[in-house]
């Protein structure tokens, strides 16, 4: 390959027309032609990635994206039929009674009219949404978070007659607005606590298609109303899943990220005796899926002469199968109108904790014995709890309307109204959502 060599001079003119001239030598030279060009070598290959660690690593924390998990709509339609109409609405599992919107909030489908298109004028759906309270202070309270209309044919913008099947689209909005103020949209819910204070909140949605006719002989428009109660339960996933556990003092050693602890006290009636310390364990994402079964731990310390109140000999030789602590799930629902409130509590789930480990000294001194009451103990152990099976919506908050999630411990001794321990009961906030957390692949 030969090569160029280029070679220039500058010259100044003292006409005042002509600044320079440039002249400029090119040579071309062949005396390094024969030399070969120098060896290329590719770069080595880019190293494999992956998101699950190799057998020498460790997952430190991972954000799953928001759209990581996809479901597939199910393939079933939900068919009703009202005379010569029918209407067709996709998605929808096999065999159901009402159609359920979990996924993109859309209603898809279609209808279908038998008859004399010719005097269909137009046709107009009406996706309807309304939170209704009742309570005994502030009465009947309804509000409308949905009230959305879609005209789906109409005589007026199309130059042929109705075509007897036309599609059906219409969309569930994300937020709606109450006093000034934009709510998620709630999902389908209804609650009811008779009694004194007395509340009921029922959360529903329906979708209506009117087709109206042409007046016939000056009389008023013919139309035919079609109604469709529907469900509306968007999914919700939690941030991250439960702690991996084994047991928990070898978890909490491992990951002690994973877990909150909370303190509390159980008091006691009798002066002379210490009261015990409470720490219960939960795991610290907050945030379960109606499924998921929830681990807990307790520890329990104090001096043995208290220890021994709330789990004696005698106690437990006459009672094997219970324990003096029990686990739940309380739903608080509050609305707020103005100045007035009104809450109510319900228990949606039952927790398990196996009875205590007999791990008191049976020392036979009274419970003033000066050993008994500087020697202190500590009892631990494990339980868990699980929401009913016919809970199927997770906390929210829409306008004047909370609904709000506790883990509930109470511990109780084993004659309460003798007892010189007083019954303890504590609670945890804590979130539910629709579904439960599944590792991306």
């Amino acid at each position: 390959m030969g090569l160029f060599n280029l070679r220039y001079s500058l010259k100044y003119d003292s006409n005042p027309t002509i600044c320079c001239a440039i002249t400029m030598d090119l040579q071309y030279s062949q005396s390094h032609s024969s030399q070969p060009p120098p060896n290329y070598s590719p770069p080595p290959p880019p190293p494999c990635y992956s998101q699950n660690p190799a057998d020498d690593e460790a997952r430190i924390d991972i954000s799953p994206r928001s759209h990581g998990r996809r479901h597939l709509l199910p393939s079933g339609v939900f068919v009703k039929a009202c005379g010569s109409t029918t209407v067709i609405l996709s998605g929808q599992e096999p065999a159901i009674r009402v159609p359920v919107y979990r996924q993109h909030g859309s209603i898809r489908g279609s209808l279908i009219v038998e008859e004399d298109a010719s005097q269909i004028r137009e046709v107009v759906a009406k996706l309807q949404g309304r939170l209704e309270v009742t309570t005994t202070y502030a009465g009947v309270q309804i509000i409308k978070v949905v009230n959305d209309t879609y005209r789906l044919w109409s005589s007026s913008s199309s130059t042929s007659p109705f075509p007897g099947t036309i599609d059906i689209v219409c969309d569930f909005p994300t937020t709606f607005q109450y006093q000034g103020r934009d709510f998620p949209l709630p999902p389908s819910y209804i609650a009811g606590f008779p009694g004194f204070p007395a509340l009921f909140a029922k959360c529903s949605y329906s979708l209506n298609i009117s087709i109206i006719k042409h007046k016939r002989l000056g009389l008023l428009s013919k139309t035919k109303l079609i109604y469709i109660p529907v469900e509306y339960s968007p999914q919700t996933v939690p941030t991250r899943g439960l702690p991996p556990i084994v047991h928990f003092l070898s978890s909490v050693k491992v990951i002690p990220e994973e877990w909150q602890q909370t303190s509390f006290q159980m008091n006691t009636r009798t002066p002379g005796l210490s009261p015990i310390q409470c720490e219960a364990f939960i795991p610290s994402v907050k945030v379960f899926g109606l499924s998921d079964t929830i681990p807990l731990h307790l520890q329990l310390s104090g001096p043995l002469s208290s220890l021994r109140e709330l789990i004696s000999p005698c106690h437990v030789e006459s009672d094997l199968v219970h324990s003096p602590v029990r686990v739940y799930l309380a739903r608080k629902v509050t609305f707020e109108h103005h100045t007035t409130s009104a809450w109510r509590i319900q228990r949606i789930g039952e927790g398990h904790f196996p009875p205590l480990p007999v791990a008191i000294s049976k020392c036979t001194c009274q419970p003033s014995c000066d050993s008994c009451n500087l020697c202190m103990d500590t009892l631990g152990w494990d339980g868990e709890v699980k929401c009913d099976a016919g809970i199927t919506v997770g906390g929210f908050h829409a306008a004047g309307l909370t609904v709000m999630d506790f883990i509930t411990l109470e511990i109780t001794p084993p004659k309460p109204g003798l007892s010189p321990l007083r019954p303890v009961r504590h609670a945890f906030p804590i979130r539910f959502v629709t579904e439960t957390f599944v590792e991306p692949t």
